[in-house]
C-alpha cells in the first residue's frame, strides 16, 4: 500500500495498480448498514475520478467513477454531507480538522492521478482505437432521453467531456 487515508464513511487505499475503498471503520459501518466488504478499483477500469477538498468548515470528498455505475450526488458542505454521499460505494467522505488534513488528501490525490494517468497511457498503446466527442455527446443524449440521466446530470457530464 502507497497511501491510506481513513474519512467519514470509510477509508480509501493506494495501491500500485489499484484503489481499495473500505467499510471496515465504524463510520463505514454505519452509513453502508454494516459490512460490505473491500471495494477494488484498478487504474484502467475508472473513468475519471472526482475530488473536493476538504476545508475546516466543510466537507470534501474522493469519488471514483467507473463504467456501469449510477452516478450520485456528492453534496458536502458547512453542515455535513447527504445521506447520498455517505451510503456512495464509490465515495470516501473528507473532514479536515486541520490543514494538515487538507494537504494529506491533495497530495494522496496527486498520488492517484498521476497512477491513473500511468494506467491510461499504458492502455491507448494497446487499445482500440479512441471513441470520438461526438460519439460520447450522443451516448450522453440518449441516456438523458431513456430517463438514466438527469438533465443537470447530463449537462455536468457534457461540460466535463468538451472540457477535455
Amino acid at each position: 500500500m502507497i497511501a491510506e487515508f481513513k474519512g467519514q464513511n470509510g477509508k480509501i487505499m493506494v495501491f500500485d495498480d489499484h484503489i481499495a475503498i473500505s467499510r471496515a471503520t465504524f463510520g463505514g459501518f454505519i452509513s453502508q448498514g454494516g459490512f460490505s466488504g473491500d471495494r477494488k478499483f484498478f487504474y484502467k477500469d475508472i473513468s475519471s475520478f472526482e475530488y473536493k477538498k476538504p476545508t475546516f468548515f466543510a466537507n470534501g470528498y474522493f469519488k471514483i467513477i467507473i463504467p456501469g455505475t449510477h452516478d450520485t450526488s456528492a453534496k458536502v458542505g458547512l453542515l455535513g454531507s447527504s445521506s447520498e454521499s455517505m451510503k456512495d460505494p464509490n465515495t470516501v467522505v473528507l473532514r479536515a480538522f486541520t490543514s494538515k488534513v487538507g494537504e494529506e488528501t491533495d497530495r494522496i490525490y496527486q498520488l492517484i492521478m498521476d497512477k491513473l494517468r500511468e494506467a491510461k497511457n499504458d492502455k491507448q498503446v494497446t487499445a482500440q482505437p479512441a471513441v470520438s466527442k461526438m460519439d460520447e455527446l450522443k451516448k450522453l443524449a440518449e441516456l438523458k432521453a431513456s430517463g438514466i440521466l438527469t438533465e443537470e446530470e447530463f449537462q455536468r457530464e457534457k461540460e466535463k467531456l468538451l472540457n477535455t
